[in-house]
């Protein structure tokens, strides 16, 4: 309790000061009175032997000066002892006496001064004490000394009184100091415990205390600086608070992952994007090094980093995405020592896969024109050059010239579809109508073809009603491309069927093939421009498309807000699934 309060230490410092001054002031001052009143004893009992040594020495009678000796120091409750034999030699008791003086006492008493001897008994009583004065009487009546005693147990009284009156005093002081000095220190601890509570608030996070200051004295002046102090760092805190959460929304908002490290690999700050990419590397490789340590491929690239002490890009891959990482170092504030380093992860997969398209696209074009343009060039020039005498020949060369002007027509117009639905301008005319209908439309239309090919075409329907809301002439574009892949897949024999239901707000159109399917590695790029199955698993007999059916096909369900999936088995066949959703107005009737 003590060794924890202030104001205890405080209070109890003062008051031992005190009682230690004060108890070596009363012991000093009882020594100094008891001196003193033995003194001025003494002194009246050296006037009280001076006044016998005079009448003595003036020639009264030893009976005269012994009464009026007796009279003087019956006050100071003495005794007086005379003597009258002039040889101290005459007297064994004063012999002795003389006999006990020191040589300067000797010296005092034979020029006739006064000797003062105190006694002490040897009982050790203080009562049996006793102060006698010796004085030499010169003269012709014989008297050769004067020796007057008085009990010291007759100065205990006044001793006893001063030493009461002494501690009395001192118990006074002691109990007065004791209230001062608890007031004292109380005041004068008050700052220093508001200080300590605000100091201990300020540890978790409350800047807000302040201290009341009453004084102006040198803890006045510190409780008014710690109040200034606790202001700045009030405000300190908060702009570095403020650039914390802008700093981790910066961070946060980006789709690269930062990441921070010691020296030792240890994680010090890194965004979401670059735990969730530590955490997936990890649970996949296997190798971890621990929740908030650095990979093993960042570890060996900080320990470049820190070697060469410049920055180091390195691209890697993880998870199946292409990953570069740019590591610099981070060096301490005198910019010399390196305390850790920075790593920048960047998904790069997305552009690779960009600059691939691009580079394919460039590719795919060239083949698709190439084709029809090289045979164009080769039977116009065969035109030109008058090529055969037959006009049917000629005929039939035309007829191939103006397919393939057809074919890169179609092309160049898909092309500028595909261009236009990518970039947003692609214009449509968004209305309810029946999808039953149309999708009966799109089945007459392939029947003709479907028995040519020798493929039986079905179509069902749960609702002779399915309202949805959307660009019609697309709508049956992205059908119609559907259908002519089925049948185009489709060997002799195989079905193909359509069917149309409204489920759950959409409407949901099947288009189901017994063909020959497409491969599991191959689904994930069939909606990529230009995309074609192996020419091994499609007859060669039929012709082929220009590769840009299903990339329209898919942007326009995407433009109308639905969704297409496929699920394909090689050898078994192909289910492509198209969800529209329903008008407003056809929902109800829909769902009935």
């Amino acid at each position: 309790m003590i060794r924890n309060s202030i104001v205890a230490k405080l209070w109890i410092t003062i008051v031992a000061m005190v009682v230690v001054v004060l108890a070596l002031l009363s012991i000093l001052l009882q020594q100094f009175l008891d001196n003193y009143i033995y003194q001025q004893q003494s002194q009246q009992l050296v006037r009280v032997a001076e006044s016998v040594q005079t009448l003595m020495s003036s020639g009264q009678s030893a009976g005269t000066a012994t009464g009026i000796a007796d009279k003087l120091i019956s006050l100071q409750d003495s005794h007086i002892r005379l003597q009258t034999t002039r040889n101290l030699s005459g007297s064994p008791s004063l012999e002795r006496v003389y006999d006990s003086f020191s040589s300067s006492q000797k010296q005092d008493f034979l020029a006739n001064e006064p000797v003062v001897v105190r006694v002490i008994a040897k009982d050790k009583n203080p009562e049996h004490d006793a102060a006698y004065i010796y004085a030499q009487i010169p003269g012709s009546n014989g008297i050769g000394m004067i020796a007057v005693s008085q009990q010291m147990s007759a100065l205990h009284e006044p001793i006893t009184l001063m030493r009461n009156l002494i501690l009395f005093s001192v118990g006074l002081s002691i109990l007065f100091t004791t209230a001062l000095a608890f007031i004292v220190s109380k005041n004068i601890s008050r700052p220093l415990v508001q200080m300590n509570k605000a100091a201990e608030g300020m540890a978790l996070g409350n800047f807000k205390s302040q201290i009341k200051v009453t004084t102006i004295d040198e803890v006045g002046r510190l409780g008014k600086t710690f109040n200034g102090l606790a202001a700045e760092l009030d405000k300190t805190i908060q702009a570095l608070s403020m650039e914390k959460e802008q700093l981790t929304s910066i961070l946060s908002s980006l789709t690269d992952g930062v990441a921070a490290a010691d020296l030792e690999g240890n994680i010090t700050l890194a965004n979401p994007p670059a735990l969730r990419r530590f955490i997936a590397l990890a649970t996949n490789t296997g190798k971890s090094s621990g929740p908030r340590r650095l990979p093993e491929d960042l570890m060996m690239l900080m320990v470049a980093v820190v070697k060469t002490r410049r920055p180091i890009t390195r691209e890697f891959m993880w998870n199946g995405r292409d990953i570069v990482v740019t590591m610099i170092p981070l060096y301490e504030s005198d910019g010399e020592d390196i305390r850790g380093v920075v790593s920048l992860q960047r998904d790069v997969t997305e552009e690779r896969r960009l600059d691939r398209l691009r580079k394919d696209f460039v590719a795919n074009v060239s083949h698709e024109l190439r084709t029809p343009l090289s045979m164009m060039q080769g039977y116009s020039e065969a035109l030109l050059d008058d090529f055969g005498d037959d006009y049917h020949q000629r005929i039939e060369l035309t007829e191939i010239i103006h397919d393939e002007a057809i074919r890169m027509k179609r092309l160049v117009n898909d092309l500028l579809d595909l261009a236009q639905l990518e970039s947003g301008y692609f214009q449509m005319n968004m209305e309810d109508f029946n999808m039953a209908d149309l999708s009966h439309r799109v089945v007459r239309k392939f029947s003709a073809l479907a028995q040519e090919q020798g493929v039986l075409l079905s179509h069902s329907l749960t609702q002779k009603l399915v309202l949805v809301h959307g660009d019609e002439d697309r709508i049956e574009q992205v059908l119609t491309n559907l259908l002519d892949n089925a049948i185009r897949h489709c060997r002799a024999g195989d079905e193909v069927a359509l069917h149309l239901q409204a489920v759950e707000g959409y409407a949901r159109i099947q288009i189901r093939d017994t063909g020959v399917g497409i491969v599991q590695e191959d689904l994930p790029y069939i909606w990529e421009r230009f995309y074609k199955a192996d020419k091994a698993r499609t007859r060669g007999d039929k012709p082929g498309g220009t590769g840009l059916g299903l990339a329209i096909t898919r942007s326009i369900v995407l433009e109308h807000g639905g969704d297409i999936a496929v699920d394909s088995t090689v050898g078994v066949g192909t289910v492509f699934t198209v969800s529209i959703p329903l008008s407003d107005t056809g929902k109800s009737p829909a769902q009935e």
